[in-house]
This record gives C-alpha cells, sequence and structure tokens, in this order.
C-alpha cells in the first residue's frame, strides 16, 4: 500500500488534537472549561469567509488554527461531561448495596472478579465498582445480569494499592472491594430484556455448546476467550504462558479477530460473487456477518469498537476510496471518542489501534524487504512480517502496561495467528453444526487437538532461555518519545530529505540522553 502523506491525513491532525484534550481532561479534572468555549475557537475560521480571496490564502493558518483549538476544548469539554460519579462508601448513607453484574465474571485465583452497576439510597446514577466475590458454589454460578444484594460495611474495606485506585476511577469506577463467602445474596435478575442481555444469552448458548461438543478444560477456556471473548475460564498459568511469549493479543476479541473474521469473508465473497455490481451485496454480507459474530461474542466493547472501525473502512471501500484506509480508521477512533473520551484509557482500545494503523503503515514495507523463491517461506514470512509490524506499533503501549518484552514475539506470531483463524473458523462451523451431534463432535475433537497444540507449542516457546525481558521501566514520556521517534523514522522512509533526517537525529540523541540520565545513570 503506498504510504499517504500527513496532509491526505486530516483526522490524523483531529485526532491527535482530540486526545490532547481529552488526556487534558482526564489529568486536570478540577479545571472546567465552560459549554460556550467552542464557538469563540470558531468564530476566526468563520471571519475567513468573509475575507478577500487573495487573501484567504494567506491566512489559511488561522482557519486550520481554529479548528485545531476547538478540537482541544471539545475533547476537554467532553471529557468532563462524561465524567463518571463515583460514590464514597464512607458516607453511609444506605445498609446495603444493589449490585448489577455487567460482563462475564472474571475467574481469578480465589476469587471471581465482577463489574457492579451500583443500586441504593445516595449512590450516584450510573456508578460502578468492581467487586472480587469468593470462590464458591454461589460464585461458580454467577453471570452476567445477575442483582446482587451485600452491606455497605464490605464496601468500605478498599484496597489500599493507589495507583490501581487511581486507574479504577479514572476508568469509571468508584473503587474496588472483596464480597466474603455467605456475606452477599444472589437476588436473581433484572426482567428487563435488553440487546445486550440477549446478547449474553447468546454467548452462554456458544459456551454450552463448545463444552456439550468435545471442549473442556484448557481447550474450552482458549475456545471461549477466542472466540467469544470470554477469558473467565483462564487460569493464571495459562495466562502467563501466553504473555510471556507476546501471544496474550489472541487471547482479548479484538481487531486481530474481527479483521481475521472481514478479510476471509471479503474474500471467500470476491470469489463467489466477481464484478463491481455486486460490490455493495459483498460488503452487505460482510457486515451482516461482522455484527452477528459481535452479537454472539456478548457485544463487548472491544468487539464493538473493532466491528465499527471495519465497518467504516467497508463504508469506504464502497465509496470507492481504498486509499484512505488509514484515514477511515482514525475516523472511527474520532467517532468513537467524541461519543465515550475514556476509551482513550482502555488498553485494549490502544492496543486495537496501534496495531491495525502500524499494519496499515509498515507490513507492506517489511514484508517486501526479503524476497523468497518457496512458496512455504513466503507466506511464513508474510506472517512474520504482520507480527513485526503489529509489535512494533504496540511495543510502547504494551512496554507502559505490563513493563515486558518478548523477544520470541516473531515465532509465537507464526503459531498463534493461523491457529486463531482456523479456530475462528472451527467453532463457528462447531455451532453452525451443533443440530447435528456426530458432525459437531468431529469438529469439536479436532479443534481440541488444534487447541492442544497452540498450548504445546507456546509453553516451549516460553521455556526458550531468554525468551523474555520483564521489569522494564516505562513512563508516559517513553511512550510520547518512543512514538515521536517511529513517527520520525517513517517520515524518513517515506520521503528522504536533509532536514528530516536531522530531526530524527535530533529526536534520536534526545531520546538516547534521557534513557542515559533517568535509567541507566546511578
Amino acid at each position: 500500500m503506498h504510504m499517504e502523506t500527513i496532509y491526505r491525513l486530516p483526522f490524523l491532525r483531529i485526532c491527535l488534537f482530540l486526545i490532547a484534550g481529552i488526556l487534558f481532561g482526564i489529568a486536570c479534572p478540577d479545571i472546567h472549561l465552560p459549554e460556550w468555549l467552542p464557538f469563540p475557537a470558531v468564530l476566526p475560521a468563520i471571519g475567513c469567509l468573509f475575507i478577500p480571496a487573495r487573501l484567504q490564502y494567506k491566512l489559511r493558518w488561522m482557519f486550520g488554527a481554529s479548528l485545531l483549538i476547538l478540537l482541544f476544548t471539545v475533547g476537554v469539554i467532553r471529557t468532563q461531561e462524561t465524567k463518571p460519579n463515583l460514590w464514597d462508601p464512607k458516607r453511609g448513607e444506605t445498609p446495603y448495596v444493589i449490585g448489577e453484574i455487567e460482563g462475564a465474571p472474571q475467574k481469578k485465583r480465589a476469587t471471581y472478579g465482577v463489574s457492579l452497576h451500583l443500586f441504593g439510597e445516595g449512590i450516584p446514577p450510573h456508578a460502578k465498582a468492581m467487586a472480587y466475590i469468593a470462590q464458591d458454589s454461589a460464585s461458580d454460578a454467577l453471570r452476567s445480569g445477575d442483582i446482587l444484594l451485600f452491606p455497605t460495611r464490605l464496601t468500605q474495606r478498599r484496597e489500599e494499592h493507589t495507583s490501581y485506585t487511581d486507574y479504577l476511577h479514572r476508568s469509571g469506577y468508584s473503587g474496588s472491594f472483596y464480597l466474603p463467602q455467605e456475606e452477599w445474596r444472589n437476588a436473581g435478575r433484572d426482567p428487563r430484556i435488553t440487546l445486550r442481555k440477549r446478547a449474553e444469552d447468546a454467548r452462554q448458548w456458544a459456551e454450552e455448546k463448545f463444552s456439550t461438543n468435545g471442549l473442556q478444560g484448557e481447550e474450552l477456556a482458549i475456545a471461549c476467550a477466542l472466540t467469544l471473548g470470554d477469558k473467565s475460564h483462564l487460569d493464571k498459568e495459562l495466562k502467563e504462558s501466553y504473555a510471556a511469549t507476546g501471544a496474550s493479543h489472541v487471547l482479548a476479541v479484538s481487531g486481530l479477530h474481527v479483521g481475521i473474521i472481514y478479510l476471509v469473508i471479503i474474500t471467500l465473497l470476491n470469489t463467489l460473487l466477481r464484478g463491481n455490481r455486486f460490490k455493495q451485496i459483498r460488503i452487505v454480507i460482510a457486515l451482516s456477518a461482522l455484527w452477528f459474530y459481535a452479537f454472539i461474542a456478548g457485544l463487548s466493547p472491544s468487539v464493538v469498537r473493532a466491528s465499527v472501525m471495519f465497518s467504516l473502512v467497508s463504508f469506504g471501500d464502497m465509496l470507492g476510496r481504498r486509499s484512505q484506509t488509514i484515514n477511515t480508521v482514525l475516523a472511527s477512533a474520532f467517532i468513537m471518542l467524541i461519543y465515550e473520551p475514556r476509551y482513550l484509557i482502555d488498553v485494549g482500545f490502544q492496543l486495537s489501534y496501534t496495531a491495525v494503523l502500524s499494519i496499515l503503515l509498515l507490513h507492506e514495507k517489511i514484508y517486501k524487504s526479503l524476497q523468497f523463491r518457496f512458496f512455504l517461506l513466503g507466506k511464513a514470512w508474510s506472517l512474520t512480517s504482520v507480527s513485526i509490524a503489529a509489535q512494533l506499533g504496540t511495543l510502547p503501549v504494551m512496554l507502559y502496561h505490563f513493563h515486558r518484552f518478548s523477544n520470541c514475539f516473531w515465532l509465537s506470531g507464526l503459531i498463534v495467528i493461523p491457529a486463531a483463524t482456523l479456530l475462528i473458523y472451527g467453532c463457528a462451523l462447531l455451532l453452525l453444526t451443533s443440530s447435528f451431534p456426530f458432525l459437531s463432535m468431529k469438529i469439536g475433537k479436532l479443534l481440541s487437538l488444534l487447541i492442544d497444540g497452540m498450548n504445546t507449542s507456546i509453553r516451549w516457546i516460553e521455556g526458550i532461555p531468554f525468551s523474555n525481558v520483564e521489569n522494564i521501566s516505562f513512563n508516559e514520556a517513553d511512550v510520547i518519545s518512543l512514538y515521536a521517534l517511529f513517527a520520525s523514522l517513517l517520515a524518513v522512509t517515506q520521503i528522504r530529505s536533509f532536514r528530516r533526517i536531522c530531526i530524527t537525529l535530533t529526536l534520536l540523541l534526545t531520546y538516547t540522553c534521557y534513557l542515559t540520565l533517568t535509567k541507566i545513570s546511578p
């Protein structure tokens, strides 16, 4: 793909200034901007329309600057408007709290982690909290939509980890607390039927079909995580193995999984329905399949975000603007951040967009850097180049959140990406044939063998000496510096000029000095 210049990517500048406003709003929550503030920002832009035409070109910077200032202020104000309602349980207005479980419970070592929508006297509307419920027969049966009743005094035993509490507050949660055995009660389910509850029921049905057709234990856990986004069955050891080999992204349904589904469906439809006259039909069918998969996956935020992104890419393709794929991806990010600015601090959102954008920008260049005559070597290099491109784009985010780096990510990518593709479509085939037990059981056994082979390979890679580096110190300044350096290097590879090379070398020298002073010097 020919790389677009910055001038052909208006949503790049739009997103950057919107993100700057969102970050300012999150970092400075006590600074409140009036809602009318964006209107003065557009006055210079409106004024440019009434000046003589010969002056409009000279003053074009004023039009652009006013729009960018407008985006910054909109980002700040939208962040303030969507500020979550936090509840302080120490005030104790009510002796009991009612909480509705949102999403599938996540199994921990000795507890289930659940997101609760809180209700009760003195609790602000839309207040949320994280609850960790002791494992027993009652908590094993919990699922999304269940309503819990527990004493307020339990919520006052909050964890003292300041960094975790701050992260919860930024993410919209009032805090976290522990619910011991027999200190809470399941009060049933909300009788109201919503689209999300229908989606959760569909996901539960799919998990039951997996379980009754030969998938058990780790195989069931991987199938549910990879295809449905339900990681509640995964144990800590298995998660650690995938994280240590740089393959944990396959266990979180996101842009990778949705992209696999979309690209394979489009490829099949292009083979069956050839010609431009079937173009719109192909895209409608692909989008229908995409959103059906999002429904089966429980309409989780990560799947919905990825589906919106590929839906906009499809509409761009329908309009015949394939060269603007990057701009379309950025437009989807802009729409979602306007809707909910705090998506920006969600790890899944960050990884999805950095991975997709880096693949679009870097994959073709990396792939063309080496040529192989043998077909299998060429396919292996194609998968490796995709893994390298995604890893480069997500590297700063991964280091910031997880403080570890896998030296064998390219090797695990050769295994998990083809295996994930086969598993996604194999699980879909199992669900489609679930009315024919003989056939679905055979498919389930094949999937079980495939998952077992993938897990064995991941554990073997984990055992390679020096396969990963842990405890890497990485902060916000490192993220910004590394992305600035990546952008400068990318600009140099696009157009080599003395000015760009000087800027890149300056950034590299500055970042090296920064690393020396902050991380190497005693």
